[in-house]
């Protein structure tokens, strides 16, 4: 039982956090992949569903140029 209210919260954040993976596009990656191989773009959009996920409160994001090193169906 205390296992279960141990895993529960942690559970419960790892499933946000691929939930909001999946919300920015980049549900087709697999856990196993190795940051090296990702493209720039799919770099930006960890990098930002990282900082969003840290539920910072009162933060302000500036992106500057946020289209840089997408795919074109992206930014559309």
């Amino acid at each position: 039982m205390l296992s279960a209210e141990i895993a529960g919260p942690i559970l419960k954040e790892v499933e946000e956090r691929l939930r909001f993976l999946q919300d920015v596009g980049l549900g087709y990656l697999t856990l196993g992949r190795s940051a090296g191989t990702l493209s720039g773009g799919e770099a930006q959009r960890i990098r930002l569903a990282t900082q969003i996920g840290s539920r910072l409160v009162g933060v302000l994001y500036i992106l500057d140029e946020p289209s840089i090193g997408l795919h074109q169906r992206d930014n559309e």
